[in-house]
């Protein structure tokens, strides 16, 4: 019997279908051969007897914890820090900072609170603390002061952080940006920053700033040292040497002009003024006379 080409055509199909490439045959084999390599390789765990076995989650929230942990790890360590202010009593007096950041507010409080009644003026930590204080008593008498100054202190703002124990503020890896990186460990709302040498401090001083502290010692990115200073000081402080720079262009100004005076007869014209074109003779062929405009010498810097 005679096969159309329809069944013909379905044969070869059929045959082509179980033939097998060679390269997929190899692949197969080179897989199988490591896998049994790794598995000979494996070493052997003693059963202990324990009957360890993995448990299951009971909950959703069980079971997403444990796919983060598989997933990306465990959780990295960190550390609890409380950063106290922005607040005057804490940003004014260092002293009065430190014994903040080492006992925390409430205990603090209460024992300056004992101090006062005991010591008097003699348990503020630094001189200006202690001039207030001394007329507080005077007026007031320590229990009431006591009792004001614990209430104070409680006042005060604070809030906690959690920093990163692994975070190595290493300035050969960091670079740069080890700068910007402990000033972002360190700041608190309302205050600006800035990092001072040794040189810079044993000539000048910390001129208005505060070294941040932790632990009883100065912050630091490398030699550098950190301070913090409140913003509406450092504004006010730009606005005055604004105004100083501003008065020092005027004053060149004026002997500029004055200068121009002497040598010349002449005044200069200021910033603003005008000058108009007046016949002097001849003839004005490019209409300028009659004509005013405006000039004047102005001396600024950026």
């Amino acid at each position: 019997m005679k096969k159309s080409r329809s069944q013909e055509s379905g044969v070869r199909s059929r045959g082509a279908r179980r033939r097998v490439d060679p390269v997929d045959v190899s692949n197969a084999q080179v897989l199988a051969d490591r896998a049994a390599r790794l598995e000979a390789a494996r070493p052997i765990l003693p059963d202990l007897g324990l009957g360890l076995t993995q448990k299951k989650a009971a909950t959703a929230s069980e079971f997403m914890d444990t796919f983060d942990k598989r997933a990306f790890g465990y959780e990295a360590a960190t550390i609890t820090k409380i950063i106290y202010g922005p607040d005057p009593l804490v940003d004014g007096s260092p002293a009065f900072r430190e014994a903040l950041e080492e006992h925390g507010r409430e205990d603090l409080a209460h024992m300056y609170a004992e101090a006062i009644l005991t010591k008097g003026a003699l348990a503020m930590p630094d001189p200006l603390l202690q001039r207030s204080m001394a007329n507080g008593i005077a007026q007031f008498g320590r229990e009431a002061v006591a009792d004001a100054f614990c209430k104070r202190v409680l006042k005060i703002p604070f809030r906690t952080v959690e920093i990163d124990a692994s975070d190595e503020l290493d300035p050969e890896i960091l670079g740069s940006a080890v700068l910007s990186e402990t000033v972002k460990r360190y700041e608190r709302p309302g205050m600006a920053y800035r990092f001072f040498t040794e040189l810079c401090l044993a000539r000048l001083g910390w001129r208005g700033y505060t070294p941040v502290m932790e632990a009883g010692d100065i912050v630091k990115a490398g030699t550098l040292m950190l301070g913090e200073i409140r913003r509406e000081k450092v504004e006010q402080r730009r606005m005055r040497q604004t105004q100083v720079a501003r008065d020092k262009l005027s004053a060149i100004q004026d002997d500029f002009g004055a200068a121009a005076d002497e040598a010349r007869g002449v005044a200069a014209l200021r910033h603003g003024e005008s000058v108009t074109a007046n016949r002097a003779g001849g003839d004005d062929p490019e209409g300028y006379l009659g004509s005013t405009r405006t000039a004047g010498v102005d001396i600024g810097r950026e």
